[in-house]
């Protein structure tokens, strides 16, 4: 039942965007778009030409990043096909992504190769601290990818990959201000010399923000503080070492939602409070690259450790809060190799071994309570993976992936890519097909919270098998790109939280049946001259658990739209891009009412951006973002962000 009582009627420019996402996409490269060799480090175990790769694959490179201006990488990840964002208020507050009608923890996300996964989150990542800074690129690979990547990788994977140094020495810096008290800077220094080079990046985002409920005038701000380092060395000519850190910190502001008994007028809804929420994280990962026989050989070892924490802060209650930390050691052994008289077929054959360490730890404001629990899990992991491709033409890939874990039965999943181009015609076909697997998380297996939320320590992992198919086809010289996508994926076991009104309590289940994910990404980018492109994608997602029943926070349509235009001789730049999303149901817990899900209308998110160079090493910018004040709602009961300005300056030294 639609929900009218929060927002205004979306504008008319809404059925226009809707089509316009039928004939553009961002300078988001889908399955090769991207002009030359792009290379994808994500979808297969060794780094692959684009044209190579099955999957279905995006990627946001470092110019399309600077030209968007978005200081935070969820808005970012708004223009790629397949994936919805669903954000409790403005920056800084929690936010989770979902791809191709999955949950929120189906998706695993890779900084630098390092999984971040929050195990204090169930095994879900809060995009709210992820800033823009110091990232160069991002690629989305969407579909099953455990055979691959593991459990979490059920849905697809997101990458985020942070600037590297390079030879010489570069400083980039910026300082920006607008709307709702929004303050930003920051800082990257990179440099060194073809042997050893690295690059260290610093940012500062604070905002005022906006009051999340619908009630009363408190304001619910952010902070967040973001360092990250990456260097290389190449010790001799045949080994190499690698190694990244990101250590991140942030406070923000929260309000909660009212359960007071016996209910109020505001019961179910969002109320103003005090309370606080602190966030800490820190990724590493160091590795050691040995080359062997002109590359024909390649051992790869690597060590990687995640180490996050939460804080929750109430006025009423002393500070409770939670642990993660998770450590992997990994072995990788990959022979390359050609076979000319066979169809000049060209083999990489990888295994590798993984070593995995979980350990939980929850703390409530009552010593010795039944949430103070401390949980870990180990697992062992064999993975094998072929790629061969004939005569630069045909290309295939199979991978198998066997989980020996000790809390949950062992899993085996697999994946099968294949991609065939006809170079004379601008034609490429991909497919691909698979099995997933996503654990149960901490919280949902041991609850942790008995005032209000039991776990189920007799949950089942969810399995899912997964399949696309595609076409991209190039015009006028390459000059314009279409591809569409269609894909289907069965979830068995889905995990669901029921809440019951009665006694204020939620529990946690498997369902029984098949959870089906239907739907079809449709991207086309053009360039139409030499300073102007166009580009836009939609995305049709039908996704319904076993008894028919439509997901929430899963709109069926989504679409976006994007103009670029480069003026002043290259000095300016001007970039307009338009974000759709479709109507969703959500849940509610209002006593009043008689239904336990709502309708969130949709909406429409302009952003103009612009930037000019002012000499050679400053540049003033700035950016109106939802230009149109929409009124909306990502999640029943909180408030989004009406219009905001912002703007800055940039300056760039080096080489």
């Amino acid at each position: 039942m639609p929900d009218n009582r929060t927002h205004r009627q979306t504008p008319t420019l809404l059925i226009a965007t809707a089509l316009a996402g039928l004939i553009a996409a961002p300078a988001v490269a889908e399955d090769g778009v991207l002009p030359g060799d792009t290379v994808f480090v994500t979808a297969t175990m060794t780094p692959a030409a684009a044209y190579t790769i099955g999957n279905a694959i995006s990627v946001l490179d470092e110019q399309y990043i600077e030209r968007r201006q978005n200081p935070v990488v969820s808005d970012l990840l708004r223009s790629v096909p397949g994936i919805a964002v669903s954000r409790s208020g403005g920056p800084g507050q929690l936010t989770q992504v979902r791809m191709r009608g999955a949950e929120g923890n189906h998706t695993l996300v890779l900084i630098d190769g390092v999984e971040a996964n929050e195990l204090n989150f169930n095994g879900e990542f809060d995009y709210a601290g992820l800033m823009a800074v110091g990232v160069e690129r991002i690629e989305v690979l969407r579909g099953a990818q455990s055979a691959l990547h593991g459990s979490d990788a059920l849905g697809g994977v997101i990458n985020i990959i942070t600037k590297s140094g390079h030879p010489g020495f570069r400083f980039e810096g910026s300082a920006e201000g607008g709307s709702f008290a929004e303050r930003q800077l920051t800082a990257l220094a990179s440099g060194g010399t073809e042997r050893v080079n690295g690059a260290v990046s610093a940012g500062y985002f604070g905002t005022g923000g906006i009051n999340l409920s619908r009630f009363g005038a408190e304001k619910d701000g952010a902070r967040v503080f973001t360092f990250s380092g990456k260097g290389k060395a190449r010790v001799t000519e045949n080994f190499r070492l690698d190694a990244v850190a990101r250590y991140v910190t942030s406070r923000n502001d929260t309000d909660a939602q009212d359960f007071d008994f016996p209910p109020t007028a505001t019961n179910g809804l969002i109320i103003d409070t005090l309370d606080e929420q602190k966030n800490r994280q820190f990724y590493g990962r160091v590795q050691g690259e040995l080359s062997l026989f002109d590359d024909h050989w390649v051992h790869q070892g690597s060590v990687q450790y995640a180490d996050t924490k939460r804080e929750y802060i109430s006025p009423s209650n002393d500070l409770t809060g939670n642990h993660g930390q998770r450590l992997k050691v990994a072995y990788q052994n990959t022979v390359n190799f050609r076979t000319p008289s066979f169809l000049d077929a060209e083999h990489h054959v990888t295994v590798a071994f993984q070593r995995e360490e979980q350990d939980f730890v929850n703390r409530g404001a009552v010593p010795d309570a039944l949430e103070n629990q401390e949980r870990s899990e180990p697992q062992n992991s064999y993975i094998g993976e072929y790629r061969v491709g004939f005569a630069d033409r045909l290309f295939l890939s199979a991978g198998v992936r066997h989980d020996d874990n000790r809390m949950f039965r062992n899993a085996t999943t697999y994946r099968l890519a294949a991609a065939w181009q006809f170079k004379e015609i601008g034609t490429r076909l991909h497919a691909s097909h698979g099995t997933a697997v996503t654990n149960p998380g901490f919280f949902e297996l041991f609850g942790f919270f008995p005032d209000f939320f039991l776990g189920n320590p007799d949950l089942k992992p969810e399995e899912s098998r997964s399949v696309d198919v595609g076409v991209e086809q190039k015009f006028f010289g390459d000059r314009l790109t279409l591809d569409v996508t269609w894909f289907h994926a069965n979830l068995q076991n889905e995990i669901v939280t029921v809440f019951d009104f009665n006694t204020f309590l939620s529990t946690v289940d498997n369902l029984v049946g098949t959870s089906t994910r239907d739907g079809i990404e449709v991207m086309l980018s053009a360039q139409l001259s030499e300073n102007l492109s166009v580009g836009g994608s939609y995305t049709y997602t039908n996704s319904r658990q076993p008894d028919g029943a439509h997901e929430v926070r899963r709109p069926k349509h989504l679409g976006s739209f994007n103009v670029n235009y480069v003026f002043a001789g290259g000095k300016g730049n001007a970039n307009l891009d338009v974000s759709y999303n479709g109507k969703q149901l959500d849940n509610e817990f209002v006593t009043a009412t008689p239904e336990s899900v709502v309708t969130l209308r949709d909406y429409v998110l302009i952003t103009l951006a612009a930037s000019y160079r002012i000499t050679d090493h400053l540049e003033i910018y700035g950016r109106v973002e939802n230009l149109v004040d929409q009124d909306y709602e990502e999640v029943f009961s909180y408030r989004s962000p009406g219009i905001g300005a912002f703007g800055g300056l940039r300056a760039k030294l080096g080489d």
